[in-house]
């Protein structure tokens, strides 16, 4: 090599350019390498699956086997007193003496309350001075007349003169008649000054007390008489065309348990504001007393039962292929078991074929399980 040739050498290995042009050079080849050699070979370790020995799923389980299911959906229920009887005043005015107070056993008859009846009493002395008055009119026309009488016979005064006596008579007679009536109507109104009860009962509240003003349709008192409830229970109307009578229904009582009964009347007609249905469970006399008139508690209503037929969670159902199953465990395996499906409500669903009862079947909600998959129970039992 020529002094020259080596001197032109050394030049190309300072040019930046050149130096530059060999980094990329080897850059490209490293990524074509990492494209074609090492990339495929990191997907192919990802694509190929753990033994399945190796990678055991834990999963919960229930043991198949044939009961008793019921539909059911929950409302709010209203306990009210079968014989629930408001009692109001008929006199606007305001109360002199109340003898009940809330808790008190009265029996039908009893005076709950007396009223202010000065009002009244001076009405029925004003019907009684009219009455009088009228009376006495009556009593001078009448003579009068017998007078007027003699003296039309005598020539002394006119027929005009008699029958003007006579009409005048006759109005008066007409008069007493309706002053009569409005006697008796304010009589009557000072009877309302005493409020009886009207049936036998415990009071359960009292609304207006001694001084407080009363008016004719505001309730004085309320009575519950037969100690008889009844939950009420109002119904979206979307759910009114399932209800049928003797549907069971569980109220639920005071201290958590539930007590079971039965829809007793149905009341078509819609609130017109809330666009909601009512039906009523009577309660037996023997669980009344564990109620409350007035207070609130839960009503589960059933809308279908089964009896006798397997049923696993909706979470427990998978789809593969189109075809609905479950997964079973037999020692420590997966099984998938196509299944033919019954009805659901969203949380369980009924198996009407393919599950036998006594399998165990997975109900851990595992998209990725399959048939063969080596499981564990939880808890630890491999089987």
């Amino acid at each position: 090599m020529t002094k020259t040739s080596m001197k032109q050498t050394s030049q190309n290995i300072a040019n930046p350019v050149f130096i530059w042009g060999r980094r990329i050079f080897f850059l490209l080849l490293l990524l074509v390498i990492a494209r074609f050699v090492i990339l495929p070979k990191m997907k192919a370790r990802q694509a190929m699956p753990a033994p399945v020995s190796e990678r055991p799923i834990v999963v919960q389980t229930i043991t198949a086997s044939p009961k008793s299911l019921e539909f059911s959906r929950n409302y709010t229920a209203r306990i009210t007193d079968d014989a629930r009887t408001l009692v109001s005043a008929r006199l606007n005015t305001t109360i002199t003496k109340m003898y009940v107070n809330e808790g008190d056993f009265i029996k039908a008859g009893s005076v709950i309350a007396l009223l202010d009846t000065k009002d009244v009493r001076t009405e029925v002395g004003r019907a009684k001075a009219g009455v009088a008055k009228i009376k006495a009119d009556i009593t001078f026309f009448e003579n009068q007349i017998k007078i007027d009488k003699k003296l039309y016979e005598g020539g002394a005064i006119p027929k005009t003169a008699l029958d003007d006596s006579e009409r005048k008579l006759k109005g008066l007679r007409a008069a007493i008649a309706q002053q009569n009536n409005s006697l008796k109507l304010s009589n009557q109104k000072l009877g309302y000054g005493k409020i009886y009860a009207p049936v036998s009962g415990r009071i359960q509240k009292v609304y207006a007390r001694r001084g407080e003003q009363v008016a004719p349709g505001k309730p004085i008192i309320e009575i519950i008489g037969s100690g008889k409830f009844k939950a009420v229970v109002n119904v979206p109307e979307r759910d009114m065309a399932q209800l049928k009578l003797s549907n069971i229904v569980y109220l639920e009582k005071s201290d958590g348990t539930e007590w079971r009964g039965k829809i007793d009347r149905i009341y078509p007609a819609l609130d017109p504001r809330t666009h909601t249905g009512t039906f009523d469970v009577r309660l037996d006399p023997t669980i009344s007393q564990d109620f409350f008139a007035g207070s609130m508690t839960n009503a589960k209503l059933v809308k279908e039962s089964f009896d006798n037929v397997i049923f696993v969670p909706t979470q427990a159902v998978f789809k593969r292929g189109g075809v609905s199953g479950v997964f079973v465990v037999e020692k420590g395996i997966a099984h998938w078991t196509p299944v033919r499906l019954g009805q659901s409500n969203g949380e369980v669903t009924v198996i009407t074929s393919g599950l036998l009862s006594g399998q165990k079947v997975i109900i851990t909600p595992y998209p990725s399980l399959n048939e063969g998959v080596n499981v564990i129970l939880a808890g630890g039992d491999p089987s």
